[in-house]
């Protein structure tokens, strides 16, 4: 089926992974579980990995277990230069504007940090939203409400109908089980949670062709 909908997840997959910026929100949250939580320092990476594996996200196993507030933790955790680490991507700029579908953001991170992310690399008004992790009701990759839930906001009647673009292979299983296609990008190694690996964002085309023939 022709694909009309595509939802690009944000960090580490419209920009490169190498830009730094992924490590250093990293870094923020580990500070933030130890100077605001106050785990201790020794444990903080152990915990973070646990709360992954368990709930998807570091903010939803901090929600569940010590009762933070979601709102000051990502205010906190996206207080960082960005604008100093990203530049304007032409390339992708022009790869956007030759897409024909409806294009949205699907992010774990906030709304104010993905448009922050989409100005620093100089992306125009491609995106038809954003569905940040408040707006999806702190439901989050890759708890597979998010996708139905998604697909719900987009106006998106089949998930046979749309393309799901992320970094990480646990974030595109629950896509391809309803249906959708899915890209991984970061790598060219396949992956069963992919239909196709690209090595960065940029490459998309190369490997699905049809989405402008």
């Amino acid at each position: 089926m022709s694909i009309r909908t595509i939802f690009f997840d944000l960090d580490d997959t419209l920009y490169n992974s190498q830009s730094g910026l992924w490590q250093l929100l990293q870094a923020r949250i580990e500070q933030y579980m130890q100077e605001v939580v106050g785990l201790p320092p020794r444990q903080v990476a152990a915990i973070r990995q646990q709360y992954l594996a368990d709930h998807g996200t570091t903010l939803r196993g901090l929600h569940t277990h010590h009762n933070i507030d979601p709102e000051h933790y990502l205010s906190y955790v996206h207080d960082v230069p960005i604008e100093q680490i990203l530049s304007p991507n032409p390339a992708l700029e022009a790869l956007l504007t030759r897409l024909p579908q409806r294009k949205w953001i699907f992010t774990n991170a906030s709304q104010a940090h993905a448009r922050r992310v989409i100005a620093a690399l100089g992306l125009g008004p491609h995106f038809a939203g954003i569905l940040d992790i408040a707006g999806m009701s702190y439901r989050n990759k890759p708890e597979p409400s998010a996708y139905t839930l998604a697909l719900e906001l987009a106006s998106e009647e089949s998930a046979a109908h749309s393309l799901f673009i992320d970094d990480r292979a646990e974030n595109l299983a629950p896509a391809k089980a309803l249906g959708a296609t899915t890209v991984l990008v970061g790598t060219r190694e396949p992956h069963p949670a992919a239909h196709h690996s690209i090595p960065r964002i940029e490459a998309l085309l190369e490997a699905v062709p049809g989405l402008v023939e």
